[in-house]
């Protein structure tokens, strides 16, 4: 079997919409080669070859030898866009993204663009497709990618490899390359500043951050800033870089240039523009794209999560000592947590103070267990060597717990739960071709593999011991061997084979810590052994490759950045000093949503599932995540004015535009001068509790010349509620496995029922083209013209040196130039540019153009009037389509069998997504919701109702296809008189808005649903509709 392969989808619209944000920014930029002198060789030339002329017979003592000097022609990124063309671009992309407008310059000048994207979402893929597209659009050629750390460097350049065939497909082979900067390997950066092709150099910030302030000593220490021989012309590496005016992405510029130096340094790398490009933005600069952890979870782009908690209570025998804390402020002093004696017999855990000297004994109200020497010798507080040492020899660092009878059975209890939860993931995915991965983090090598004093030997630690104990313990009970021997999925028992550690590892070869800093010659070796066997540890086992086997994966906590696999669905932190990596860090390693050994992602959320396995409460690591969300920048629960500028308004003729800015504003202001929202201080633009049961209801107060305007209520109210909403992060005790009620699915009313919707049919499309015509032309009449762009002059005086010429940047001049001349493009042609986008033929869309009357403007700027007539005819097809299809019935042959019905191994959670029904009625032991508060009431109401005899939530292979998309209705259930005698079948579609006012795309997927269930003649006792609520039908 061939070497697994990461597939890649190149349709996810949330990252093209980020790619867009940025591309748009440069709407109007030309195609522009800039060219520079990057130095000269010599060429030495025969003369006599020079002047051979027909008839001339040159022999050799006639030849002589020339020297002269041939020109290396750089390649550098140009720009050719007003400073106010810039900006209105950066704010119509703000506000095509709900984004606040800014103007923050750099130098005078707008330079900087943040993009905020959720960890696991795709950021280094759509910084690396942005690249070819700002290749594609305006010919911009050199790129510099700026990380913080080794572990994000192996990490991008991991990523370029893994992506390279997928792009060269999407871009017609697009030539681009791509290296690390390496001070031993100048000739790359030469190749940078002379090759014409797409280049892209990745670079540690600490490889050029450290220059000397003195200009005599510059570059001692950087070889970036140090002229070299090697180089072109003698430059040094900043120089040739700097002068292709690179765009500069910057890969988490939170760990990047938050220091005046490291923002100096990105300074001399004179980028044209700098992408900004993270989860976690301390600095946000003209923000053009936000996902936030909200949409990525609420979507499904990442892993939901899932925590898993192991606690103990108290032992509170022998001399327990934790060191909380340190302070070096006003003298030496630390923060414990020990067991205090009580006047009235027993003893309490409590945090105390104590300096040097300080007795335990003494402070411990005389608890016995603290007589022997715990009197405190020495404190320390240097940062990163933070510790308390005793007279009696013990040693502690932060974080550290001594004499704690119940931390070996937390950790041991720990590692159990991993392996059970893993057991069981595992059993669950491999029909799937999914392999499961497991990760521990811990802080101590040493835990895993202990060394002997010579370093010659080594054994198991004592994580790598009970990992296998545990392991083999369950492995080998009858639980697991008869639900595996029952599903045909092998259960290796011998656990060796399937654990592997990931460390640094030094000159000797033994494992070693990592530093915080993570950035030894060591640390990479541990990175790159991470990243090379990426793919191979997502691959089943073959018998042949031993690293396949391994699923259980134990790393340093000080790996916390830069890497991760996507198939790890368990996270386990067994760290015994100070965690130093925060929860969001932990869950980052296993967000990405996994693949199958096609090297395809899953998409299937019950599936998608990371579980944290902690020693906290799953309240705690819920709260405590949030928090550091908040922390980051995230703000939860809160409104902008700009917050409803994407909310689309129905125009008379079906036509959509929409609210925009100002009038998302009015909204806003609305609800302030209502009281429903804080007006001030860090709260400004919280949602109050009013304001969320207004939306509940779908009765928020809007300005008067918009409440009346169809389908505005709703989006708004569905605005605020998803803003309201927190962090879904499931409680590992509350889940439930949904199982189908087989005694109802076999009661005679329930077949009933299944009889009538399990038929299938097939649609033919007759669109009335006069119809869809006329609908897109009278929208493309109403369209906003379309501008010219606008062209600037820059004038500069020229430099002559024997480096070679360039311009006085001091005497730069720039200026509009208004001309009565037209800009001429080259033209695409607009009929095959259309067909492509929206598929309809050539001679529809050129009656469209034509009767339209704007193709005179397709010449002023191609792009933009393509993208709105596009828009614009899109909509207009989706009006259209639902009267003209017609549905016939199927063969039964290809109707739904009742195997559909059927769940494998569905997991929810109780009271977050998953209901339980109380009266026998359900097809399935639980309800599982999407809506809290329209589908859970729904089903609560079904549940009670006397009427009801059977109900269920159909499940999502259930589709009904229309050339919109596969559509799933929500319910199916069967209404019964008291007598039983009168039975009705229903399928039911649940939304907050009745039929008719929901969205067009909405509306016409329901109207196919209609004609479906007509084409299959069910009788007068079925009904398909749209329902907000329950109301009986059959009378009691």
């Amino acid at each position: 079997m061939s070497q697994l392969e990461f597939k890649y989808a190149a349709d996810q619209q949330y990252q093209l919409d980020a790619i867009n944000a940025v591309c748009n920014l440069f709407r109007g930029q030309e195609f522009l080669k800039s060219r520079f002198t990057a130095g000269y060789r010599p060429v030495r030339m025969v003369r006599g070859e020079q002047l051979k002329l027909p008839g001339i017979d040159n022999t050799p003592e006639q030849l002589e030898l020339d020297l002269y000097e041939e020109a290396f022609i750089g390649y550098a990124n140009g720009l050719r866009l007003s400073a106010r063309q810039l900006e209105e671009n950066l704010h119509a992309v703000q506000e095509e993204n709900n984004l606040p407008r800014t103007h923050d310059t750099t130098d005078g000048r707008l330079r900087d663009f943040t993009i905020e994207m959720e960890t696991g979402t795709g950021k280094t893929y759509v910084y690396t497709r942005t690249i070819y597209e700002l290749n594609k659009r305006y010919g911009l050629t050199k790129f510099v990618i700026v990380v913080p750390s080794v572990a994000i460097r192996e990490g991008v350049e991991k990523s370029f490899e893994s992506t390279s065939s997928h792009f060269k497909q999407l871009y017609d082979n697009t030539p681009l390359d791509y290296f690390v900067y390496d001070s031993g390997k100048l000739g790359n950066v030469t190749n940078f500043a002379v090759s014409s092709s797409i280049q892209v150099m990745i670079i540690n910030i600490g490889a050029f951050n450290k220059e000397l302030a003195s200009d005599e000593k510059k570059g001692v220490t950087n070889i970036f800033h140090r002229p070299s021989e090697k180089l072109v012309g003698g430059h040094s590496p900043q120089e040739l870089v700097s002068s292709c005016n690179p765009i500069v992405i910057i890969d988490e510029p939170q760990s990047v240039d938050n220091t005046e130096k490291a923002r100096h340094a990105i300074d001399t790398l004179d980028p044209l523009f700098v992408l900004r490009y993270s989860a976690t933005h301390r600095r946000k600069l003209n923000t053009v794209y936000q996902l936030g952890p909200v949409e990525a979870f609420q979507q499904h782009l990442v892993k939901g999560i899932v925590v898993d908690s192991v606690q103990s209570g108290s032992d509170l025998n022998g001399a327990y000592v934790r060191l909380e804390s340190v302070d070096g402020s006003s003298g030496y002093s630390a923060k414990l947590t020990i067991d205090m004696r009580q006047d009235r017999g027993g003893q309490v855990r409590k945090k105390i103070t104590v300096r040097t000297g300080a007795d335990l004994y003494q402070k411990s109200n005389e608890n016995e267990d603290y007589r022997d020497g715990w009197i405190v010798s020495n404190i320390g507080t240097e940062p990163g060597d933070e510790f308390i040492e005793f007279e009696n020899g013990t040693y502690m660092e932060l974080g550290e717990t001594v004499n704690d009878p119940e931390s070996e059975a937390v950790k041991r209890a720990q590692i159990a739960k991993t392996i059970e939860d893993h057991l069981d993931k595992q059993l669950r995915l491999r029909p799937l071709g999914i392999k499961v991965l497991s990760l521990f983090f811990i802080d101590k090598v040493e835990k895993y593999r202990a060394y002997d004093e010579q370093g010659t030997g080594w054994h198991k630690g004592e994580y790598a011991s009970i990992f296998e104990e545990e392991y083999r313990r369950l492995a080998t009970s009858t639980k697991w061997q008869h639900k595996y021997k029952k599903a045909g999925v092998p259960l290796p028992t011998d656990p060796e084979p399937l654990h592997q550690g990931y460390f640094a590892v030094d000159g000797k070869g033994k494992f070693k810590n990592t530093s915080e800093s993570a950035s030894t010659k060591a640390d990479t070796s541990a990175f790159e052994l991470i990243m090379q066997k990426k793919e191979t540890l997502v691959s089943l086992p073959d018998g042949k490759d031993p690293d396949k086997d391994v699923c259980f994966i134990w790393s340093h906590s000080a790996l916390k950045e830069g890497w991760d696999n996507p198939n790890v669905f368990q996270i386990c932190t067994l760290v015994e000093t100070k965690d130093t990596l925060t929860k969001r860090q932990k869950i980052g390693r296993g967000l990405r949503l996994p693949v199958n050994q096609e090297g395809e992602r899953c998409l299937d959320p019950d599936v998608n599932v990371l579980t944290v396995i902690c020693n906290e409460s799953y309240k705690d690591f819920a709260n405590g995540l949030q928090k550091e969300f908040e922390d980051g920048g995230y703000r939860f629960g809160m409104l902008t004015p700009e917050s409803f500028t994407n909310i689309l308004l129905k125009q008379p003729d079906g036509t959509e535009e929409k609210l925009g800015y100002e009038r998302s504003k009015q909204v806003y202001e609305t609800l302030e001068q209502q009281g429903l929202v804080e007006t001030n201080g860090k709260k400004q633009g919280a949602i109050k509790a009013e304001l969320k049961a207004a939306a509940e209801k779908g009765e928020i107060p809007l300005p008067e010349d918009i409440a009346e305007v169809e389908d505005v209520q709703e989006q708004v109210c569905n605005i605020v509620l998803h803003k309201a909403e927190k962090l879904q992060i499931r409680d590992k005790k509350q889940e439930v496995e949904v199982e189908l009620e087989k005694d109802v699915s076999l009661d005679p009313a329930f077949q009933a029922l299944w009889n009538r919707i399990r038929q299938t049919t097939r649609y033919e499309l007759h669109v009335d083209t006069d119809e869809l015509v006329d609908k897109a032309v009278e929208a493309i009449k109403q369209m906003p013209p379309v501008r010219p762009v606008e062209i600037i002059s820059s004038a500069a005086g020229l430099n002559v040196s024997d480096s070679g010429v360039a311009a006085d940047e001091a005497s730069v001049h720039k200026s509009l130039v208004h001309t009565d001349a037209a800009r001429v493009y080259d033209l695409p042609d607009p009929l095959s540019e259309l067909s492509d986008s929206v598929g309809l033929t050539r001679s529809t869309l050129a009656r469209i153009l034509t009767e339209s009357g704007r193709m005179d403007e397709f010449s002023v700027d191609p792009m933009t009037f393509l993208s709105q007539v596009s828009s614009r005819i899109e909509s207009a097809k989706n009006q259209v389509v639902a009267k003209g299809i017609k549905y016939t019935r199927r063969p039964q042959n290809e109707w739904y069998m009742m195997d559909i019905l059927a769940v494998n191994d569905l997991r929810a959670y109780l009271d977050q997504n998953a209901w339980k029904p109380v009266h026998h009625k359900s097809l399935y032991s639980y309800v599982v919701y999407d809506s809290s508060s329209i589908e859970r009431p729904y089903a609560v109401e079904l549940d009670r109702s006397e009427e009801v005899k059977v109900f269920a939530k159909l499940p999502s292979k259930f589709k009904i296809d229309t050339p919109l998309g596969s559509y799933n209705p929500d319910w199916a259930y069967v209404e019964e008189d008291e007598d039983g005698k009168q039975r009705v079948y229903f399928v039911i579609e649940t939304k907050g808005k009745q039929r008719g006012e929901n969205r067009p795309t909405e509306e016409a997927k329901i109207s196919c649903a209609e004609k479906h269930f007509e084409a299959l003649h069910l009788g007068d006792d079925f009904h398909y509709d749209v329902a907000t609520e329950y109301h009986p039908w059959v009378e009691s």
